[in-house]
């Protein structure tokens, strides 16, 4: 039976990845010499070299290991179910017990793929080749070694494509020497936000789901997608859409259908090397042609390993070729090797100047893909001004990329030379000097663009800000909201980076800071993986409370309420044990949103009461607001509106007093009236809820805006006027699906689902009923459910 094969879901050690795929042998019935056979044969159809000796691939299917080689893993699973979807699934599982399933999230997507420009030599050939069989086949892989040329040549192709509406690109980090390839759900979840997919949408679909609603999004536009630097098949085949144009590269020759429409790179031919040196040097190699070749000979005619030589030769034009030449054959007799690749790089690199050099070291460090700047300025330790003035240089010499919109990026191989130069030069205690100044940068600036995103969390935010402003103003929510989206894959790298080296202050301030963001903006996994980094790192009760209760809201949020009722009470416990009283009452607050959602009104009520007690002591107006809303819903729902009315309206004073146009304020608007609309006092209820929706939308507080907009919905269809009802409803479930809060999403299904049987319209009201009764019954929303399966039982 298909439900019956082993899968590696829910392992969380090595031991028990291997114990399960040993459970999928044994369901195979394969023999350990029959799984030898198809993988050896597997890995020669795909052109790879490596072939595992019977013995290896004896031991992997044996009891009691505590490494895993996870090729051999994956490959052991696609021949035994010969399926590259589900193979995946082992590799992802062989992440999360390595570790690296956070960092294989971490993914920067871009929305234009890189020509090239007018640096672009040779391969004419090559280029139009390529253009036909991706017109033909919708598809071209190009495999070579490393700094053969594979991206430029990618790019050049895809920017050659006629008509195109759509782009899209990502380094899947294949052969990353510092961080493990990118996971292709993660990629996926990045092309559909650039889609205008809401996260919350996303974040409930598996791999095989997200890479569907990808390709139905793409049908009847033109889109070219570049994927570089592929690791594997099972990483690369989610990721192609019928619907695109897939431009792939990858250091390994692919298999399957990837391998039907491949083009092998090769080094430069002879002239294109001559046409690159010549193009740094001009009439010297006209002057000296053997020179000249001797140099491409010498470097192997690597594309990389030219245009860093022919950086050096036009930063140097006092020199004659045959200088070049000669200190070349120097370098590389005295670095004792035959690889006159490493020696172009390293000559290039002692060309630079003493500045340039130090910046390409430090640049090496950074824990993220791409960076600005402001970044190299805070590794270096220098005025911006000065680090672009060195990343300039990098840039001419061809030792570092730049992108567009003043983005900077360093070849594997570049990095992996600029890495060991900085062991080599760079004390320790230099390079964490180094990582200290970028983490500081990043800690300042992401409070400053987490305030301009958020303005109502000021107190929170400068509470946690540590002394010293950063370099970067944020004018408005959307230039802060800007930059947090691009530099989010950096700071959860950098914090991540810190949490496994001693840094724990830096991790746990950015799960403190970035938590709203992250919460609002639907980025549920990245959320996950940076408050579980600071949990793990967290040194301290005080601190351990704070990530625990961020952890709740997140889990919350997405309709993980079980987990979230636990993340709360840890919350809970770890901050009475640090003496947090603010702490405590935060998290007794939403322990009883726990109580509230199974319908245990009274304990949700005790649970309020005290921490309105704790936050009346510590001074929170904030706090004291929440508690009395959250003490004034359940007696609305025991059916008590004359208690909730008067709870709602201290809430509503007490909000006031925080000053004005505040997101408190919005909220306490809504919920006076939900109090006058139960007490029957209609005209008061729709003021009331008009109130809170202008001021919602005048600080841009879409939660409360969704919230308004439903229940003038309900009094829209109380008043008789049905479609109004509806119209209303729609644009409350459209913006709460955007936003991601699963249980305002329930309520509203359920309350379009009454408009639309009102309207006549039964099918598509049982529709929204069913879809909110099977989410609340996922969520352990019981006063929800019961409204659906009441509504649905009436109707049908």
């Amino acid at each position: 039976m298909e439900g019956d094969v082993p899968g590696p879901g829910g392992v969380r050690t090595v031991d028990e990845l291997g114990s399960r795929l040993r459970a999928l042998q044994v369901w195979s019935g394969l023999s350990f010499r029959e799984i030898h056979r198809r993988v050896v044969s597997s890995r020669q159809q795909r052109g790879i070299a490596e072939l595992p000796a019977f013995n290896t691939t004896y031991r992997c299917l044996s009891a009691g290991r505590t490494r895993l080689d996870v090729e051999l893993v994956v490959d052991i699973a696609r021949a035994v179910l010969g399926d590259e979807s589900r193979a995946a699934e082992w590799r992802q599982a062989h992440q999360v017990v390595s570790g690296l399933a956070a960092d294989a999230s971490v993914v920067q997507i871009g929305d234009r793929v890189e020509s090239g420009g007018d640096g672009f030599v040779g391969r004419a050939g090559t280029v139009e080749r390529a253009l036909r069989a991706l017109e033909t086949h919708r598809l071209v892989c190009i495999d070579g070694m490393p700094g053969v040329g594979k991206t430029s040549l990618a790019g050049r192709v895809a920017s050659r494509v006629a008509e195109v509406e759509l782009e899209f690109s990502v380094n899947l980090r294949g052969y990353d020497p510092a961080r493990p390839p990118a996971d292709p759900a993660a990629v996926l979840d990045g092309f559909l936000r650039r889609l205008g997919v809401p996260g919350s949408r996303i974040h409930g679909l598996g791999l095989s789901a997200r890479a569907g609603l990808f390709n139905k999004l793409l049908a009847g536009r033109r889109t070219v997608v570049l994927l570089d630097n592929a690791a594997s098949d099972d990483q690369v085949q989610p990721l192609t859409a019928a619907n695109a144009l897939t431009v792939v590269t990858s250091r390994r020759r692919l298999s399957g259908a990837l391998s039907e429409h491949r083009i092998g790179l090769d080094v430069f031919e002879p002239a294109e090397s001559a046409v690159l040196i010549g193009r740094a040097a001009g009439d010297k190699v006209s002057r000296e042609p053997e020179v000249a070749a001797r140099i491409a000979e010498l470097v192997g005619h690597l594309p990389l390993a030219l245009a860093v030589l022919a950086g050096r030769i036009k930063a140097q034009p006092g020199w004659t070729l045959g200088d070049h030449l000669e200190r070349l054959e120097e370098h590389t007799a005295r670095l004792r090797l035959d690889d006159g690749v490493a020696a172009s790089l390293s000559l290039s690199y002692q060309a630079l100047p003493p500045a340039a050099r130090r910046m390409l070291r430090l640049l090496a460090l950074h824990p993220g893909r791409d960076f600005d700047a402001y970044a190299g300025a805070a590794l270096a330790g220098t005025p911006v001004g000065q680090a672009r003035e060195q990343l300039v240089k990098l840039v001419q010499m061809n030792l570092l990329e730049e992108h567009g919109c003043g983005r900077y990026e360093l070849h594997d191989l570049i990095r992996l030379m600029a890495s060991d130069q900085a062991r080599d030069e760079d004390p320790a205690s230099v390079r964490r000097t180094a990582l200290d100044g970028l983490f500081d940068f990043y800690r300042k600036t992401v409070a400053t663009a987490a305030l301009a995103y958020a303005p109502q969390d000021q107190d929170r935010i400068e509470a946690i800000q540590q002394t010293g402003c950063s370099e970067l103003r944020f004018t408005d929510r959307d230039a802060g909201r800007e930059w947090l989206d691009v530099e989010r894959p950096n700071l959860i790298a950098t914090a991540l980076y810190a949490a496994d080296r001693g840094r724990p202050e830096y991790t746990i301030g950015l799960s403190a800071i970035l938590t709203y963001y992250l919460r609002t903006a639907s980025l549920f996994t990245g959320a996950e993986v940076l408050h579980l980094a600071a949990i793990r790192c967290a040194q301290s009760d005080h601190d351990r409370g704070v990530v625990h209760n961020n952890l709740g809201a997140m889990y919350w949020r997405v309709g993980r309420f079980a987990e979230g009722r636990a993340e709360y009470q840890q919350a809970v416990d770890f901050a009475r044990r640090a003496g947090n009283r603010l702490g405590e009452a935060n998290a007794l607050s939403n322990v009883a949103l726990g109580y509230y959602r199974l319908v245990d009104y009274r304990q949700a009520m005790r649970c309020q009461r005290e921490a309105f007690v704790l936050f009346e002591a510590e001074g929170s107006l904030k706090g004291m607001a929440t508690a009395l809303a959250g003490q004034g819903w359940p007696e609305l729902r025991l059916n008590r509106p004359e208690v909730a009315l008067e709870l709602f309206e201290q809430g509503l004073a007490v909000c006031r007093k925080l000053g004005p146009d505040t997101f408190e304020e919005a909220f306490a608007l809504n919920n006076v009236a939900a109090a006058q609309e139960a007490l029957g006092r209609l005209d008061d209820a729709r003021e009331g809820y008009e109130q809170a929706l202008t001021l919602a939308r005048r600080v841009s507080f879409v939660n409360c805006e969704s919230d308004s907009l439903n229940s003038l919905g309900r009094l829209q269809l109380a008043a008789g006027r049905v479609e109004q009802a509806i119209t209303f409803h729609q644009q409350a479930l459209d913006l709460t699906i955007r936003l991601g809060s699963k249980p305002f999403t329930i309520e509203i299904r359920n309350d379009y689902g009454h408009a639309l049987a009102a309207a006549g319209r039964i099918t598509e009201a049982a529709e929204q009923h069913r879809t909110a009764k099977a989410d609340a019954d996922r969520i352990e929303d019981r006063h929800e459910l019961h409204r659906a399966e009441t509504a649905l039982a009436r109707i049908t």
